[in-house]
């Protein structure tokens, strides 16, 4: 059986359900289901997916039970057998990374890194020490769990970034994780670690322009690699790792921000979707697959 697992990153207190029902509507009532990647207190973000313009508010974290509408919205999907509920870090909060020095991603930060010529990569929040992101984990985890009354099994990175000590954080509390190894080795060192990896170097030297599709069990937990659905993708790649996975009756996960999907990206959207369903997938949740 072919399955189908919609990923939607970032719902937060700071979304609205008349942009989530706008986009989902349509789906919801064909009975497809949604797998939402929720920050339990998110900061604001601005100018999101821009990184030459982007900054955050780290003052403004907020719990997304304080947005009422949103949760209940969410349970009543929740109870129709529509949404999953999965953990996207904490507050996905970003830092900036100038050589040695780390600096929060706020605008005042920002202006004065550029204004002074200094070169800075955004870090996500799970690049880290491992106790900070245990009692991160373990926290949002336990809050989601409480405020949408659903156990929660699946890790969302934010950003997609995650080290070996988050890595470890996220298992330790239980949890799966919607996302592969890059190119660099950033797993913990041991016979199934460097399996996986092994694999997919050999994946990667034969299908040099896909992604490592396969499900990987490392015994502490399961991961199965996101397919971006954003305004940057290669819809070319997009249409060839969909019928690897397709032809070798493989799950297929897309990954993609509610924030993003309008206008001709929400139309093509709604048009893969159509099209992975009429070619035999069937819609569920990441838990369904990594259990």
């Amino acid at each position: 059986m072919k399955y189908l697992v919609i990923r939607d990153d970032d719902l937060s207190y700071w979304s609205r359900v008349e942009e989530i029902d706008l986009i989902y509507k349509p789906l919801f009532e064909k009975g497809i289901k949604v797998s939402f990647a929720v920050i339990p207190k998110a900061v604001r973000m601005y100018n999101a997916g821009d990184f030459d313009l982007m900054y955050q508010d780290e003052y403004s974290a907020t719990f997304i039970g304080e947005n009422v509408e949103i949760v209940k919205y969410i349970k009543n999907r929740i109870k129709e057998g529509l949404v999953e509920i999965m953990l996207h870090g904490y507050n996905h909060l970003y830092s900036l990374k100038v050589g040695d020095m780390i600096y929060r991603a706020s605008k005042e930060n920002i202006e004065y890194l550029k204004q002074n010529g200094e070169k800075f990569e955004f870090i996500g929040e799970y690049i880290g020490d491992y106790e900070t992101l245990f009692e991160k984990t373990k926290k949002g985890k336990e809050y989601l769990e409480d405020l949408f009354e659903v156990k929660v099994k699946n890790f969302v990175p934010p950003s997609n970034q995650i080290d070996k000590e988050g890595v470890r954080a996220v298992y330790e509390n239980n949890l799966n994780i919607s996302g592969i190894m890059e190119k660099k080795f950033n797993r913990e060192i041991n016979f199934r670690s460097v399996a996986a990896y092994l694999k997919m170097a050999r994946f990667k030297m034969k299908y040099p322009n896909l992604t490592y599709p396969y499900i990987i069990d490392y015994k502490t937990h399961k991961e199965l690699a996101g397919y971006a659905f954003t305004p940057s993708t290669d819809w070319e790649r997009y249409e060839n790792q969909f019928l690897f996975c397709k032809e070798h009756n493989l799950p297929f996960q897309i990954a993609t921000h509610y924030w993003e999907l309008k206008d001709e990206l929400l139309d093509r959207y709604y048009d893969f979707i159509n099209k992975a369903l009429d070619r035999g997938y069937k819609s569920v949740f990441l838990r369904e697959i990594l259990n």
